[in-house]
């Protein structure tokens, strides 16, 4: 049964379709005609143009009479037009008329007229030119010259309107024709698209009565396009509102358990009679809890217990700090469960581990406690000497001088503990990148021990090296000069008059280089080696050393951002060694694999004289080299 909708939108959709046809064929009935006199109006004057230039042909002589007969003859038989061509005084010379049935005598006062016009140099148009005859024309009138540009003639060219008329009424007619023979097509097409929009209103309405009925299952038809999609959305929403409110309620409990499995601190609530309402995995793993059926099951501890219901009593919150036997720390905060209607109805207890955060706290006041400690003591043996030079107690230039030294040296040390920290700070924030490139690991272990050969005679100390036909390292060469100065320090502190300090570099079975310092010193002790990279980490002979204890900081950072590894091996009173691995120089460039994130490839003369060595079939990979900074050696860096 078709809805009362469908019949009133056919209705006004087939009256509205008529009207539009009327008008539109009654507007091109009066445009179309005029259209068509205009276009014809603008092709007779090329027409006229025409039959001048044959017309002067003949006068000049170019053409013969009968030849220009012939071709005026077929000009109107083309056109459907009539010529008329006059001379100066007005007289018609020529009149054709073959395709046209215009006769002279229906020109009448026309002629005199515009013949007048034209011979006065006019050009003359007229869309509405009536005869004698009863009939309407189009004429066009041009004057004929001389080569001096005066006037000897004219032509007129006449077209009957009946003959434009007769060409538009047949294609007036194809038009209504047209329209009557689609006009039922768009009339069952309006009925189909009428029915295609009644359609979503009759099913919403019948949506609407079973939803009345209780019937949250029926759903109508969203596809619908415009308003009566959105109302058909509309009315779903409010069934899909008042169906899930049943199923929220059933799924609240799952939705809540499986997001408090997702946390990693551990959560527990407690309902209004202290019973477990809810509680999450991370919370049992932090007690060791596993079949948990009471609130002491799950944490067994009382006191935590006795603060929930203490919470709940007051409505207040509260915080605690708690050790667990593992020496974990956790920080509890316990809050009250407050209803709409301001009912306390349970309570929640969040259970924070903070152990990470506590040690990190640690870690950052012990390094400004050491930091603090080490400024001082230079700070405080400078400010000793100064104030009684300050004061004028020292009189005798020796003290004086001796004083100097103390503080110079003081200072020295002050300066050196500064620009450790700096430099250990800029290695760990990143800024510092590492400039890589092919190096003669050999001659840079002889240069560094030739470097050392002075002081270590000095102290009674042999320096040997271990390093025959050790192959090119891909490394950055300053910092390993760096590292084996930081190390080199280090043993020679350690090392007592008549000792040794043996420097190698060994070939691995891998794509690495092991390079050692191993001395003959005092050794570290076995609870010292864990701690032995850290930040002011000094062993009690250090710090007689007086060392800044940042040096094998600095070393940790170096290796670490240069992608390879660094170990210490000591016996106590037999000596330590130190070892860190380089990765070796590979000539065909794609064995090295990409480089890293703030490493820079540079060019380098050890890489000619490692390719002369490789073998002549292997081929470099297209990597981009970077010309080598010419630049002084980057200062030692002490322990």
């Amino acid at each position: 049964m078709r809805s009362v909708f469908y019949w009133r939108i056919l209705i006004v959709s087939i009256i509205a379709l008529l009207l539009a046809n009327v008008i539109l064929l009654a507007a091109y009935t009066y445009v179309g005609k005029n259209t068509y006199v205009s276009i014809e109006m603008a092709n007779l004057e090329p027409e006229a143009e025409v039959t001048r230039q044959i017309y002067e042909e003949y006068k000049n002589g170019f053409m013969t009479e009968e030849a220009f007969q012939r071709l005026i003859e077929k000009q109107t038989l083309s056109s459907e037009s009539a010529i008329l061509i006059a001379d100066a005084l007005g007289k018609i010379l020529i009149v054709r008329n073959i395709g046209s049935t215009v006769e002279m005598q229906d020109f009448g006062e026309y002629y005199r007229a515009e013949m007048q016009n034209v011979l006065r140099g006019q050009t003359v148009e007229n869309n509405d030119l009536k005869l004698l005859n009863g009939e309407t024309a189009v004429s066009v009138g041009i004057p004929v010259r001389d080569t001096d540009g005066n006037v000897t003639g004219g032509i007129l060219i006449i077209k009957q309107i009946k003959r434009i008329q007769s060409a538009f009424n047949q294609l007036n007619n194809v038009l209504t024709g047209t329209i009557f023979a689609i006009l039922p097509v768009v009339m069952l097409l309006v009925a189909v698209s009428s029915s295609r929009l009644s359609k979503p209103l009759h099913d919403m309405s019948n949506a609407a009565i079973e939803m009345s009925k209780g019937r949250f299952n029926v759903r109508a038809n969203e596809k619908a396009s415009g308003e009566l999609g959105i109302l058909a959305r509309a009315l779903n929403t409010l069934c899909d509102n008042l169906a899930q409110t049943i199923y929220q309620l059933q799924s609240e409990k799952r939705q809540l358990n499986q997001l408090l499995s997702s946390f990693t601190d551990g959560v527990a609530a407690i309902d209004n009679i202290g019973c477990l309402s809810h509680y999450n995995p991370a919370l049992m793993k932090m007690f060791g809890a596993v079949d948990v059926k009471v609130p002491m099951d799950l944490v067994p501890d009382a006191t935590i217990w006795d603060m929930f219901r203490s919470v709940y009593d007051s409505r207040e919150p509260a915080s605690m700090h708690y050790v667990l036997p593992n020496e974990r720390a956790l920080w509890i905060t316990i809050v009250p469960v407050i209803a709409d209607d301001g009912e306390c109805t349970g309570v929640v207890g969040l259970f924070k581990d903070v152990t990470d955060l506590e040690r990190l706290e640690k870690t950052r006041r012990d390094y400004v406690a050491n930091v603090s400690h080490e400024l001082r003591t230079p700070l405080t043996a400078v400010r000793g000497l100064l104030e009684p030079l300050s004061d004028g107690m020292i009189t005798d230039e020796e003290t004086k001088q001796r004083y100097y030294r103390i503080m110079l040296r003081e200072v020295v040390r002050l300066s050196r503990l500064i620009t450790d920290m700096l430099e250990l700070s800029r290695l760990q924030s990143g800024t510092e990148h590492m400039e890589v490139h092919a190096v003669n690991l050999e001659e840079l272990l002889q240069d560094t021990r030739q470097n050392y050969l002075n002081e270590a005679a000095q102290r009674g100390i042999s320096l040997k090296l271990n390093a025959e036909n050790v192959p090119f390292a891909m490394t950055d060469e300053d910092r390993v000069e760096q590292l084996l100065v930081i190390l080199l320090d280090n043993a020679m502190h350690y090392t007592p008059e008549g000792g040794s300090i043996t420097i190698s570099a060994d070939e691995t079975t891998g794509d690495r280089i092991l390079v050692s310092v191993t001395d003959t010193g005092c050794g570290i002790a076995a609870e010292d080696l864990p701690h032995i990279f850290e930040r002011f980490y000094k062993t009690d002979k250090s710090r007689r050393e007086g060392g800044t204890g940042l040096g094998l900081s600095i070393a940790k950072q170096i290796i670490d951002k240069l992608g390879e590894s660094i170990y210490v091996e000591s016996n106590q009173g037999q000596g330590t060694s130190f070892h860190f691995t380089l990765k070796k120089y590979i000539s065909n460039a794609i064995a090295l694999g990409p480089v890293g994130a703030g490493n820079v490839i540079v060019e380098s003369e050890a890489v000619s004289t490692q390719n002369t060595k490789s073998d002549k079939n292997s081929q470099d990979a297209l990597y981009e080299v970077l010309p080598k900074k010419q630049h002084d050696k980057k200062p030692k860096k002490k322990a």
